[in-house]
């Protein structure tokens, strides 16, 4: 975009001025202004795929409802829903009509976090300082740190206004029926689609994204540092998620089952009297739980787990770190912006 601009010794505003707030309301101003107007065609491609996809959810959400409101599945699967929808035609039919759509759609949530960091690393920061054009900011007597701060200031808006929409809508959709009667959809399956993770997710994509394209200076390179440090931040986290918040452990006699209801199981095996675990792998294939105690020196089994009870500690827990790493990435982003000019 070519912009004409007024002598160094004028601001931004005056070299192109802003909106003023009028009957219309607020409206901004500033640099600001300039970068939404800089973005226009990708916003507003953004924005309307945005409505699209509310639209699309909040029916998925009506359509889920009234559907299992129909079938009766409340009652029919009030035992074991899993069962139920594998012996029942009705729960069958219906897991069959919205698994899919449940599924992608959470997909989208889950990844439109990254999509906002690329967005960041790319178009937003690392073309300009790929172009030069930073120059006209800075020459406009646009301190570094205000010039990052207002190209920070579009994305973040939209992660907080549109994804948290987003969220909200898929989880109102997720908890419409027993998550057993959508293949692939219990909680931990579904975390990074849930509650505050998307938000979380979405905040740190852009503040790293940022980092990234000040640290390379180059489209292509900003947004692929940024997929791999996404990528390497999300692997790490969902390693230590487990640990987040104590699990449950079980101990008993008889070896135990694994539970229907949405409890997420981390391991099962073995305790010696010394009360050293054992993994229930090492009784190898065919050995009988007894048989298998006896081996081992063993007296009791263990089941340690997460009743699906602590999906939201976990998840909150999980968005704090998030939004420990984003404050970071974003103070170092600050930081690193002085050392840009050549």
């Amino acid at each position: 975009m070519t912009t004409t601009v007024s002598p160094a010794s004028s601001p931004v505003p005056a070299a192109s001025p802003a909106p003023e707030a009028g009957r219309g309301g607020f409206r901004p101003r500033g640099f600001v202004w300039l970068v939404l107007r800089q973005h226009r065609p990708t916003l507003v491609a953004l924005a309307l795929l945005l409505v699209a996809e509310l639209v699309q959810l909040a029916l998925l959400g009506y359509l889920l409802r009234k559907d299992a409101d129909v079938r009766a599945l409340a009652d029919l699967c009030a035992g074991d829903a899993r069962e139920c929808a594998e012996r029942w035609s009705p729960a069958a039919d219906f897991r069959a009509g919205y698994g899919d759509a449940l599924h992608f759609n959470g997909l989208l949530v889950q990844y439109v976090p990254l999509l906002a960091g690329l967005f960041t690393a790319g178009p937003m920061v690392a073309r300009e300082l790929e172009s030069g054009t930073w120059r006209l900011a800075w020459t406009q007597s646009l301190p570094p740190a205000r010039w990052l701060a207002a190209k920070l200031a579009v994305p973040a808006v939209l992660v907080l206004v549109g994804v948290s929409l987003m969220s909200a809508l898929y989880t109102w959709c997720w908890t419409a029926v027993p998550t057993e009667l959508l293949p692939g959809q219990r909680w931990y399956d579904s975390f990074e689609m849930l509650g505050p993770m998307p938000v979380a997710n979405a905040l740190c994509g852009v503040a790293f994204g940022a980092l990234a394209a000040l640290a390379t200076r180059r489209t292509v390179p900003a947004m692929a540092v940024t997929l791999v440090g996404y990528g390497a931040v999300r692997s790490v986290l969902g390693y230590v998620r487990p640990h987040l918040w104590p699990p449950t452990r079980t101990v008993s006699l008889g070896m135990p089952g694994y539970p229907n209801d949405g409890t997420w199981v981390l391991g099962r095996g073995m305790l010696t009297r010394s009360g050293e675990r054992i993994s229930d792998d090492a009784c190898g294939i065919g050995v009988s739980p007894e048989r298998c105690l006896a081996s081992h020196n063993a007296d009791r089994w263990y089941l340690d787990h997460h009743p699906p009870g602590d999906h939201w500690p976990l998840a909150w827990l999980e968005a704090g770190v998030l939004a420990a790493l984003t404050a970071v990435a974003a103070w170092a982003a600050l930081r690193w912006v002085r050392h840009v000019v050549p």
